[in-house]
Order: structure tokens, then C-alpha cells, then sequence
């Protein structure tokens, strides 16, 4: 798609001037499937790279993830002790 909001038009076929020989249109033939065979694996390759560089990403961030969850749990434990801390050595500071 072009991204404008409208779809693409077809090219307009050209008439072929002079009807090619059976050989010939085989050539042709067998050129563009080849030509397209081509294109397709180049196509399928690109894309199994990129979905595996976006597992190797999605990994990435998962174990990014899992330490950083840690720390927080690791700060909310020390959190919890200091505010233990501080009650057990200023009682009478408690809020009324």
C-alpha cells in the first residue's frame, strides 16, 4: 500500500505487439519463474531474519525483566526492614 489512504491501481497491460513462438514463451516463462522463485526465498529468508531477531530481542528483555524485578523485590524487602527499623528506635514518632 502507498500509505495515502488509497489502494494501488494495476498497471495497464500493454498490448504485445507480434505473438511470441511456444519456445520463446517458455523461455520467457521459465525466466520469470525463476527471476520469482528467487525473489520469494530472498523474501522468506529476509523474514525468518527478522523473526529471529526479534526473539533473540524478546528474550533479551524478558531476562532484562526478571532482574529488574528482583531489585524491586530486593528494595521493597530493605524498604519494609528500615521502616522496621525506624519504629524500633523512635516508638513515641508514631502518627497518631
Amino acid at each position: 500500500m502507498s500509505g495515502r489512504g488509497s489502494p494501488r491501481k494495476r498497471k495497464a497491460m500493454t498490448p504485445v505487439s507480434e505473438p511470441l513462438s511456444p519456445e520463446e514463451d517458455g523461455d520467457d516463462y521459465q525466466m520469470k519463474r525463476q527471476r520469482n522463485n528467487v525473489a520469494v526465498c530472498k523474501t522468506r529468508q529476509k523474514k525468518r531474519q527478522e523473526e529471529q531477531e526479534t526473539n533473540e530481542k524478546v528474550n533479551k528483555l524478558k531476562e532484562e525483566n526478571e532482574v529488574l524485578e528482583r531489585k524491586v523485590e530486593a528494595m521493597k524487602s530493605e524498604l519494609k526492614l528500615l521502616k522496621e527499623m525506624i519504629v524500633a528506635v523512635a516508638p513515641g514518632s508514631e502518627k497518631k
